[in-house]
């Protein structure tokens, strides 16, 4: 009977997990967090200093 419990704590594990993917999919995460990431990299690049020796 143990097996029971075991699998049916996996089953409900996947099924959150699909969950919050399909919330992160709907609600546009993704982009969000794309143009997050972007800004921060874009504001790190542009206050770096540049060395131009080549």
């Amino acid at each position: 009977m143990a097996w029971y419990y075991i699998l049916l704590i996996v089953l409900a594990c996947i099924l959150v997990l699909v969950g919050l993917l399909f919330l992160f999919f709907i609600t546009n995460g993704d982009g969000k967090m794309i143009e997050k990431m972007y800004d921060m990299l874009s504001k790190y690049h542009d206050n770096k200093d540049n060395d131009d020796k080549i």
